[in-house]
């Protein structure tokens, strides 16, 4: 694990009032979140996508610095993950390791994605963590995201995660439970539809995420979470529009508005059920004025606090 990030920032004065996030990660030692980089644009490499995500983690927490304490939270930072010379699978066994420890330890943890390699570390850690202390509980993974994911391929990369995730489902006889929200059609090639139809996966177009329609978009989303016990939740920052997510390894040309990921994000936190959360695929080689790590920031922040 990588260690090397110094948490610092803007101090506006003395008392509760004025404390950022940077004056209160790594204060407590119980914690109740628990912050993990995972530096990696291997998977990304192996996808044929613009690399640069590997310096996501700490550009990330460069952002979350500085936003502001509303209610008393605990926030430990556990450091980082890091791909070195290409070993893909040996990085995201140590994400799973890290994942499964914080859980153990009675912490949420939040992951600092990196390209979206980092979703099969993220569930193989939760997956292993309730396979041990609740073998008959089920795991429910919603992602945003305009690509699918289940892409085959000889190794894992970017476009794998949740047909790795299937697969390790199945040798262990778990049912496999996916949603993902935000799938552009002109991003998903024939097979890959077939592959989440064939493995039972729910998805929602990006054009089904209009305003009018949130009330039923969260009656489906609610019936997907009802069969499962616990949460993944993974953010592919991709899913935005560009003018708002400009730095991700695949920018879109459509893309989704936070006015309809807010509500929808909400209503899955307000379940309860999450257990481990990340964001994925910001890239700050491509990115504007730091618009999509202050993005992954925003969603971050959202989910520490009410």
């Amino acid at each position: 694990m990588n260690h090397s990030f110094t948490w610092q920032g803007r101090q506006d004065g003395e008392g509760d009032g004025h404390l950022r996030i940077h004056q209160v990660v790594n204060t407590s030692q119980h914690a109740a979140f628990a912050l993990i980089g995972f530096s990696s644009d291997e998977g990304v490499k192996r996808n044929k996508g613009r690399l640069g995500a590997a310096d996501a983690p700490d550009m990330i927490r460069a952002q979350l610095a500085n936003l502001p304490v509303h209610q008393p939270v605990t926030i430990a930072d556990v450091g980082t993950v890091v791909c070195d010379q290409g070993q893909l699978e040996k990085a995201q066994a140590e994400l799973a390791e890290q994942v499964e420890r914080s859980l153990k330890q009675g912490m949420k943890p939040i992951v600092l994605g990196g390209g979206h390699e980092v979703a099969f570390g993220s569930f193989s850690g939760l997956f292993h963590y309730i396979q041990k202390h609740q073998p008959d509980n089920k795991i429910g993974i919603i992602n945003f995201d305009a690509h699918f994911d289940l892409r085959e391929a000889e190794r894992v990369s970017s476009g794998t995660p949740f047909l790795n995730a299937a697969q390790l489902s199945s040798q262990h006889d778990q049912e496999f439970h996916y949603l993902c929200i935000g799938v552009a059609k002109h991003s998903n090639t024939k097979v890959l539809f077939e592959t989440a139809d064939r493995l039972n996966c729910e998805y929602i177009y990006d054009q089904q995420l209009q305003p009018s329609k949130i009330d039923h978009l969260i009656a489906k989303i609610n019936g997907f979470i009802e069969k499962v016990d616990h949460l993944y939740i993974t953010v592919d920052l991709d899913v935005f529009s560009a003018s708002i997510a400009p730095g991700v390894s695949a920018p879109a040309v459509k893309g989704i508005d936070l006015s309809i990921f807010d509500p929808l994000f909400h209503a899955i936190k307000e379940t309860g059920k999450i257990r481990v959360f990340d964001v994925a695929e910001c890239n700050p080689r491509f990115d504007l004025d730091n618009r999509t790590s202050k993005l992954a920031a925003y969603i971050i922040f959202n989910y520490i606090f009410d």
